[in-house]
C-alpha cells in the first residue's frame, strides 16, 4: 500500500498531460499537421485569398496598379472609369480584368487626343506563352493603369474607345 501512495502522484502527473495532448490534438488546428493556406479544391485549383477592402475601409477593394504587357489575342475592352491623377500629367484608367493574369493581362493602351476630346481605348489579352485552354477563374480583378497625355485634360471629356 505505501508503494502505491508513492506512485500515485506520478500516475495523477502522467494523466493529467496525456490529456492535456489528447486535447491539444483534438483542438482545431491544434495537431493537424497540414500547413497553414489556402484550401485546395478537389479540381487542384487552390483558391485565393481575400483582396483587401480600400484604404477608406469601404467595401471596394484596392486596384492593382498595372503597366502594359506582351500579350497575345488582344482586343478592346471597356473600362469602368478614367479620371486625371490631381497635380500630374496622367489619367489613371480603372478597368475590372475578367480572369486575370496571366489569361487577361493589360497589353496596350491608345490614345488619340484633340483639342475637345480624349479618347481612350484600353486592349486586353492573354500574356504571351500562357497557355488559358480550359475552365478559368472568374474573378474580377480591379486593376488602373497611368496614361500620359500630351497636353494637360482640362475640360476635356473623356471617351471610351471599346465603345
Amino acid at each position: 500500500m505505501a508503494q502505491l501512495s508513492r506512485q500515485l502522484p506520478y500516475v495523477v502527473g502522467l494523466s493529467a498531460a496525456l490529456i492535456l495532448v489528447v486535447a491539444a490534438c483534438a483542438a482545431p488546428g491544434g495537431g493537424d499537421q497540414t500547413p497553414a493556406g489556402p484550401a485546395a479544391m478537389p479540381t487542384g485549383v487552390v483558391s485565393s485569398t481575400p483582396l483587401l477592402p480600400g484604404p477608406d475601409g469601404s467595401s471596394e477593394p484596392t486596384p492593382a496598379l498595372v503597366t502594359p504587357v506582351s500579350a497575345e489575342d488582344a482586343h478592346p475592352q471597356r473600362w469602368v472609369r478614367a479620371e486625371s491623377v490631381p497635380g500630374t500629367q496622367p489619367v489613371a484608367v480603372h478597368a475590372v480584368l475578367t480572369g486575370g493574369p496571366p489569361c487577361a493581362v493589360v497589353a496596350r493602351v491608345d490614345v488619340a487626343e484633340t483639342d475637345a476630346l480624349v479618347t481612350i481605348t484600353l486592349w486586353v489579352g492573354r500574356q504571351a506563352g500562357a497557355t488559358c485552354d480550359g475552365p478559368q477563374p472568374q474573378v474580377a480583378l480591379p486593376v488602373v493603369t497611368h496614361v500620359e497625355l500630351e497636353k494637360p485634360l482640362g475640360a476635356r471629356p473623356i471617351r471610351d474607345g471599346a465603345q
